[in-house]
């Protein structure tokens, strides 16, 4: 600001935008403002080829801002090097390098900018790093460099604070921005602990997002110490138990898609792949190893394993007889009568909490069926299905025998009276607190609680 400019904020909260309109000696306004979210390019003008919209609080009486292309490419794309130079340049990399790479290159370049205290420097390859570490604004990137007329998008879905310079428009409404001076998004820092088998093993990288939590993570090799893998992990990856500890900052961004003829948008968060710090189990390796021996065991067993699939589909199927079966096959240890019917999707917690507790149990369906001292419990070990709970027959065999006859939806309605022959207790609903559903299913089925021992892992 000057002596002379005037300030006006744009509203009555304390995200109203602040317009400084300028004096005679410097052409156009300067404004501050918070954004909600940047929509996706848009075709312009001829004296502006292409452009993006920033939406504002509603509360306020400015509603949007209009960035140039060419102002977004010069603040987010364009090396501070020299026009000519690209963000491959300012890291030192070739533009087909790997992900591994880019990171290490922005590690040493970071390390030089150290030496030489050039801050802004530092700035710049942060920001070149955290466009080309992520796939899809790397994809845009690259396509801008074979085509300077391709259209790019605001990094990361745009929210946060933002400084502009350009016109306001008559009405007040929109302001017109011919560039941007500062921008910073808003942030949150995450610690999270993510199982290794929800992660997508592409050639480079791999890749969680998970819809419930709204969260997106891109790691690479660099992060996971020299970890390699392929593509072909993704067919026995539910096996893995290993789980990645996360601690980084996420931006929170938007993911557009395409139905019902327009673009949806959605609120994501999004770890900036400069601010991911990693802790990796010790035992990973074993696990890697362990879970692609039982993935080749079931297929060395294939016929056996299909057999079963379809005998327990028919009736319930006691685990020590699957267990006998599998000995006199002499198959490995790790190949236990659970991995027979298996699903991808099945978390192992809720079973191994209840086969532990168990005094016999079976295989039934898509079920387990556990037998306690004082319960039969029913479970679908997956996210979406609920824990039903027995009273201890008198006679197991005929409990067994009715149960196979009836489905999960008739017991849930009592059809023709079949909860009450089964003595149905209730069932419990899975929740995102495992050690609240242990709790409730034992309650159910008559067990002592100990919480100590309810504890989740």
């Amino acid at each position: 600001m000057r002596s002379g400019d005037r300030c006006f904020k744009l509203g009555e909260s304390n995200d109203s935008p602040v317009l400084v309109r300028s004096d005679e000696r410097r052409r156009g306004d300067l404004l501050h403002a918070r954004l909600l979210l940047v929509n996706r390019p848009k075709e312009g003008a001829a004296s502006a080829p292409w452009f993006v919209r920033a939406h504002l609080n509603d509360g306020s009486a400015l509603r949007s801002i209009v960035v140039e292309g060419e102002a977004l490419v010069r603040y987010f794309y364009r090396s501070r090097l020299g026009r000519s130079e690209t963000l491959y340049s300012t890291l030192g990399v070739n533009p087909d390098c790997p992900p591994s790479s880019l990171r290490f290159a922005w590690r040493m370049r970071t390390a030089e900018t150290a030496v030489a205290e050039d801050e802004a420097l530092r700035r710049g390859c942060e920001k070149a790093f955290n466009i080309l570490a992520n796939p899809d604004l790397r994809a845009c990137y690259d396509s801008f460099l074979a085509d300077d007329m391709a259209m790019l998008p605001f990094p990361y879905g745009g929210e946060g604070d933002i400084l502009v310079a350009g016109d306001l428009s008559k009405d007040g409404s929109t302001f017109f921005a011919r560039a941007i001076l500062s921008y910073k998004p808003t942030t949150s820092r995450k610690r999270l602990k993510i199982r290794l088998r929800s992660f997508e093993f592409l050639p480079d990288r791999l890749g969680f997002l998970e819809s419930r939590r709204k969260l997106e993570v891109w790691l690479d090799s660099g992060l996971l110490n020299g970890f390699r893998w392929d593509t072909s992990w993704n067919n026995w990856k539910h096996w893995l138990r290993s789980a990645i500890e996360l601690d980084a900052t996420f931006v929170n961004s938007a993911r557009y898609r395409y139905g019902k003829g327009e673009w949806q948008v959605r609120s994501w968060w999004t770890a900036l792949p400069s601010r991911i710090a990693l802790t990796v189990t010790e035992r990973l390796e074993t696990d890697v190893e362990r879970a692609r021996g039982v993935h080749e065991l079931l297929g060395r067993y294939s016929e056996f394993v299909h057999r079963v699939r379809e005998q327990a589909k028919r009736q319930p199927l006691d685990a020590s007889d699957v267990q006998s079966w599998l000995d006199q096959l002499g198959a490995a240890p790790d190949l236990r009568p659970e991995y027979l019917c298996w699903k991808p999707d099945y978390e192992e917690y809720y079973f191994a909490q209840l086969r532990k507790r168990a005094v016999a149990w079976l295989l039934f369906r898509e079920e387990f069926l556990f037998v306690l001292q004082g319960a039969i419990i029913s479970e679908i070990p997956m996210p979406g299905h609920a824990t039903y709970v027995f009273a201890l027959p008198s006679d197991r065999e005929n409990f067994l025998r009715l149960y196979e006859r009836t489905s999960r939806n008739e017991i849930r309605q009592n059809a023709g009276n079949v909860a009450s022959e089964l003595g149905f207790v209730g069932r419990v609903v899975r929740g995102r607190k495992r050690k609240r559903w242990l709790t409730e299913v034992l309650k159910l089925a008559g067990e002592q609680v100990n919480l100590l021992d309810a504890v989740d892992d």
